[in-house]
């Protein structure tokens, strides 16, 4: 199944990530939520610690994820996983529970310690989450410049001053 046809189930997804101890900052369609826009998204966006360390306990948790690339049906073996977020920029997985798409070094973010120290930290399902702040997230939505970035950029913004985009 595809992520499009797996529902997320960001809460174990997040979960797994805690129980594997690693260390990391959502981006993407839930930070966006977390900041209060309401929008949809079919994945969890993160940007992990780069420690060697902690990419290996990352590549352990989308193991028990049963992570494999977007659109394919195969589990990777943790080797495999490994070698692919230490060669990769975005690695786009589909898991048994959705979609997680991990960057390593997303334009327009802050080195990951910066980003980290900047973060919210909230409680989501039990498990504390760093979610990238307003600012960090608003950077690298307008890195990366495509439609649905365009439209958090707006909303970011619009809530940032009070406004609600959907309100009307």
């Amino acid at each position: 199944m595809t992520r499009r046809e797996t529902p997320l189930d960001a809460a174990r997804i997040l979960q797994t990530l805690f129980e594997h101890e690693v260390s990391y900052a959502v981006i993407g369609g839930l930070a966006v939520q977390a900041h209060g826009h309401t929008r949809t998204t079919q994945d969890v966006d993160l940007v992990p610690d780069p420690d060697p360390d902690n990419v290996a306990r990352l590549a352990d948790a989308l193991r028990a994820l049963g992570a494999r690339p977007a659109g394919e049906t195969r589990a990777w073996s943790r080797a495999r996983l490994g070698q692919a977020l230490a060669t990769s920029e975005i690695l786009s997985l589909d898991t048994d529970v959705g979609g997680v798409d991990v960057h390593m070094r997303p334009p327009g973010a802050a080195p990951y310690e910066a980003l980290r120290s900047r973060a919210l930290v909230i409680e989501v399902a039990g498990v504390t989450v760093a979610i990238a702040g307003r600012d960090d997230l608003i950077a690298m939505k307008r890195a990366a410049g495509r439609p649905v970035d365009r439209g958090d950029v707006i909303a970011l913004t619009a809530l940032e001053h009070g406004d609600d985009p959907q309100a009307e």
